[in-house]
């Protein structure tokens, strides 16, 4: 009968985050672990992005006589590719992704007057993974973490490199759990409001 009231207290706790899961018995409260978790698959996307160096860049421009014309779509299905191979990513981030790519296309061939070969897309003046205008090795392992927030099936958290004399901005990131197994969700800088 003691039981009872934890039972209960569970239950309340449950229902007080909105909508329930699709399959109640597959949810489960965050454990200690997840946080460690989410903090790996963060260095791992870090070290793959800077070791990625086969499949391009993620929104290649196609360049005619200074004005850029599209989307390099060859580029880009390598570069999407490498993406779901990694398993890092979950099914929302990738199809985001993919949408990103085909707006990307989109102003770029619906543009008139044509677009420059200049800076026009965020994407062209840094790395949208970090913000970084240059390289800094390593810096996966230099990271501040902050608000980090966790549920059942998603996290999120700001992270930062700090130097003596320079410190990164913010940079928000989701996660979500699929099939038993955390993804990256969301990265900031393929926030489809900024394209």
């Amino acid at each position: 009968m003691k039981g009872l009231p934890i039972a209960l207290l569970f239950l309340v706790a449950g229902c007080a985050g909105g909508n329930p899961p699709a399959h109640p018995h597959q949810a489960s409260a965050p454990s200690s672990n997840d946080s460690a978790e989410v903090v790996g698959l963060l260095k791992n996307i870090y070290r793959w992005h800077a070791q990625d160096t086969g499949h391009g860049i993620d929104f290649d421009v196609i360049v005619k006589d200074s004005f850029q014309t599209g989307l390099n779509y060859d580029s880009f299905g390598r570069r999407f590719s490498a993406l779901e191979q990694t398993h890092f990513f979950s099914a929302s981030f990738l199809g985001n992704y993919r949408a990103l790519g085909e707006k990307v296309n989109s102003k770029l061939v619906n543009a008139h007057p044509p677009l420059l070969n200049e800076i026009n897309f965020d994407f062209q003046d840094s790395d949208p993974w970090t913000y970084f205008q240059d390289d800094f090795p390593d810096f996966w392992d230099q990271l501040t973490i902050s608000d980090y927030r966790s549920a059942a099936d998603s996290a999120s958290l700001k992270w930062k490199v700090r130097t003596k004399d320079w410190s990164s901005e913010g940079y928000t990131v989701r996660f979500r759990k699929e099939a038993g197994s955390w993804k990256v969700d969301y990265l900031q800088g393929f926030d489809p409001a900024k394209y």
